[in-house]
């Protein structure tokens, strides 16, 4: 045949091809234009830095397939979805509350209930003490022996110690406020770890997922190149070269099982919950405020111990009452009748005694300690006090990083769904040009793994910008619990 009519049939054939192709990416195009409107008015399309908020992230999230192969039942959304329809479904909340049995939190209320019994005792000084006593004794001197015999009651009232009674009961209630504000920090604190670990396993487990994906396809063009191969019309550098990239692909699927695992270990050491089909939701957006965090108030109480703990320490003396009821019930056998009818000494032996006592004490020489221990107190206080001051300063310093971070976070989505976007159309693409042997293997690569890395990184992102909004939540004082739904 004459040369120049080959190379014209070879022409007219790349011309057609080419055309196919073109035709097909119009087609679609136009299939996409001509589709019926979503379920919901928001579309992938629409979605926009000021329309972008946790309800429709979750909405868009479940339509992010439209734009693409609707029977790729594989897709990682698609199998976050699948999963919410699982007998064994846990949400967020369902997760949280396991945190109730955390022994952390569980060690932390004990002290809250032993913080309370000293409050207790601390208020029971205030009860006059009385005592009950029993006496016997045993006398011999010499040819003489007696015995006597006594029963006592004594009741006693402190009326006067420089209130340091009043001081020592602010003081326990103080230290009781700190151990509920410590649980309650360290309830948050629990509470934003499983957020952490809950949206970590969502993204380790959306890059499984793609890898997965990724190896699939490989998988597939493997055995099409092959069944070239065996044909003559591929170089067996093609196969070895798919192979490689799939046994490398496997290795990084491991890499992310393991970090799936590990994601998974942690929640349910943190809450002792496993996770079976759990699924992920978004959190509710969150209130721009600041409140005292817990650890601050924490410290407050704290300090507000330190004040009344000096408090008890004071110069002034102390009164106390005491009255004391005794029944001899023995005297002595040397005492006569007459000795009991002297007015000076038979009152010691009388068959019923009463004694009222005012008992006034002044320490003489404690004002130097207890100078230097309230001075002790006093530094302890204004060290407290600077920390206070220096977390406060800290948590403005979360506040703006955390509330800025959600802005990044929200334009990171807008990328990460244009890259999305833009890696699918790529694909189908430089797909038909590679099945019609227009381009190299290395550039369908590279086309693959752009491909599933864009869903990944979508991923991600919708969970990045939900762990932030948790970030932002805990470090501004505001309560976790009140924005999972």
């Amino acid at each position: 045949m004459n040369p120049t009519k080959i190379l014209l049939i070879v022409a007219a054939c790349c011309l057609g091809l080419s055309a196919k192709a073109a035709l097909g990416v119009a087609g679609s195009t136009s299939e996409q234009q001509n589709m019926p409107a979503a379920k919901s008015a928001l579309t992938l399309d629409s979605l926009t830095r000021d329309n972008l908020t946790s309800q429709n992230l979750a909405q868009v999230s479940t339509d992010i397939q439209d734009n693409r192969d609707i029977d790729d039942s594989d897709s990682i959304l698609e199998t976050f979805k699948s999963q919410k329809d699982s007998p064994n479904a846990m949400s967020l909340r369902d997760l949280l509350k396991g945190v109730d049995s955390n022994l952390s939190l569980e060690a932390n209320e004990l002290l809250v209930k032993q913080a309370s019994k000293d409050k207790t005792v601390a208020q029971l000084s205030f009860i006059p003490r009385v005592d009950v006593g029993y006496s016997f004794d045993q006398q011999n001197k010499g040819s003489l022996s007696y015995q006597t015999q006594a029963a006592q009651v004594t009741a006693s009232v402190n009326l006067f110690n420089g209130f340091a009674d009043i001081n020592n009961v602010r003081a326990k209630n103080a230290l009781l406020e700190k151990t509920v504000q410590d649980k309650k920090y360290l309830k948050e604190s629990l509470y934003l770890q499983v957020i952490q670990q809950y949206y970590a396993y969502f993204t380790n487990f959306a890059n499984e997922t793609s890898l997965k994906q990724k190896l699939r396809q490989i998988r597939e063009d493997i055995d099409r190149v092959s069944k070239l191969y065996a044909q003559g019309l591929q170089t067996i550098d093609d196969v070895e070269s798919l192979k490689a990239q799939a046994s490398l692909t496997e290795y990084d699927i491991q890499n992310a099982a393991l970090s799936v695992e590990q994601s998974r270990l942690n929640i349910k050491y943190l809450t002792n919950k496993d996770m079976q089909g759990v699924y992920v939701e978004p959190i509710k957006d969150p209130t721009y405020k600041v409140e005292q965090r817990a650890d601050i108030q924490s410290l407050f109480y704290q300090n507000q111990n330190l004040s009344f703990t000096n408090k008890q320490l004071n110069y002034y003396p102390t009164l106390d009452l005491s009255n004391t009821y005794t029944f001899n019930i023995q005297i002595p056998n040397y005492i006569t009748q007459a000795t009991l009818n002297n007015p000076i000494f038979g009152a010691n032996f009388a068959t019923n005694l009463n004694t009222l006592t005012l008992t006034l004490t002044y320490k003489l020489f404690d004002k130097i300690g207890l100078t230097m221990q309230k001075q002790s107190f006093m530094y302890s206080y204004l060290a407290s006090e600077k920390q206070i001051a220096y977390k406060k300063l800290e948590q403005n310093k979360d506040v703006e990083f955390y509330r800025k971070s959600i802005e990044v976070a929200r334009n990171q989505i807008l990328s990460s769904k244009a890259g999305l976007e833009s890696a699918n159309i790529s694909f189908e693409n430089i797909k038909k040009k590679y099945d019609s042997n227009l381009i190299t293997f290395a550039d369908y690569l590279q086309a693959l793994s752009t491909k599933y890395s864009a869903e990944a990184t979508y991923v991600q992102s919708l969970n990045n910008y939900e762990l932030q909004k948790a970030n932002y939540i805990f470090y501004s004082g505001q309560n976790l619990e009140d924005y999972i739904k």
